[in-house]
């Protein structure tokens, strides 16, 4: 395992940015960190049939969101990543194929027992063979 390299889904939403923030409060710009961006559609079909201007508009949206979390993290050794599927399935191969040795993602907004971090959240958590740390919707704090 590669304890170099972190793994950060962002879904675009304000929340999923938090991640980026935990990161840059840890490790400094030199720390030598490999930082993989992700974003993942879901695809729903319908009738069976994938839409094609809807996979065109979602890979345009796609590297919107992940070239926005790249500026974020300007300075780092980033790379991006888009693919389609389920996401906690995707995350969890790209950290296998990537040798990654932490994911880093937020919680959920959602209430309830299972969705308190997430559904994504906890299935990776449960599947994963690294690290996963799960960052609060109100992380605020200074690490340094």
């Amino acid at each position: 395992m590669n304890k170099k390299r972190i793994l950060v889904p962002i879904d675009g939403t304000e929340r999923s940015m938090y991640a980026l923030d935990f990161i840059k409060e840890i490790f400094s710009k030199d720390s030598g960190m490999e930082i993989i961006l992700m974003n993942v559609k879901e695809l729903v079909l319908i009738n069976e049939m994938i839409v094609s201007e809807e996979v065109k508009i979602a890979k345009e949206l796609g590297k919107e969101i992940l070239e926005a979390a790249k500026k974020k993290m300007q300075g780092y050794n980033v790379e991006t990543y888009f693919t389609f599927g389920y996401p906690a399935d995707e995350i969890i191969n790209k950290a296998r194929d990537e040798d990654v040795g932490i994911i880093v993602m937020t919680q959920s907004t959602k209430r309830g027992l299972s969705r308190m971090i997430g559904s994504v959240t906890t299935s990776v958590v449960k599947k994963a063979k690294c690290i996963v740390m799960v960052v609060p919707n109100d992380f605020t704090i200074s690490l340094k």
